[in-house]
């Protein structure tokens, strides 16, 4: 193993003893395990089918009364998922996962470059540091 890649898994294996880490297996469990929540989700993903269906026929085709009632759907499912307290906890702990990974690699580019983003969003789309 060379130098680099074993520092890699040194790091890797702090990263695995975070708290980030311990609140985001945490919150995928419960999140899992919400048994309401995921028959809601998968009838979101399931009607979510059906509309792009509708929409790939064509317009003449299309049944617009389908359309509306499977949007209607889709808006009143999405707000009852993320109104749920274990999507809410399971989102904000990647939200805090995807931050640290984040800050880790802008570190890790800051010490090849030299160049620290003046303003981090933690969106990848609004930096040009990397491309």
């Amino acid at each position: 193993m060379t130098k680099i890649i074993e520092l890699a898994h040194n790091l890797g294996e702090e990263i695995a003893k975070s708290e980030e880490i311990k609140n985001l297996t945490a919150a995928k469990d419960a999140f899992d395990k919400d048994l309401a929540l995921q028959e809601k989700m998968s009838e979101y993903e399931a009607d979510r089918r059906l509309l792009g269906e509708e929409f790939s026929k064509n317009t003449d085709e299309a049944d617009q009364k389908a359309i509306a009632d499977l949007r209607a759907r889709l808006e009143e499912l999405g707000a009852e998922i993320t109104a749920n307290e274990n999507y809410a906890a399971f989102a904000k702990a990647q939200q805090a996962m995807d931050a640290l990974m984040a800050d880790v690699n802008g570190e890790i580019r800051f010490c090849i470059t030299g160049e620290r983003p003046e303003t981090c969003t933690h969106d990848c789309s609004t930096c040009s540091g990397c491309h």
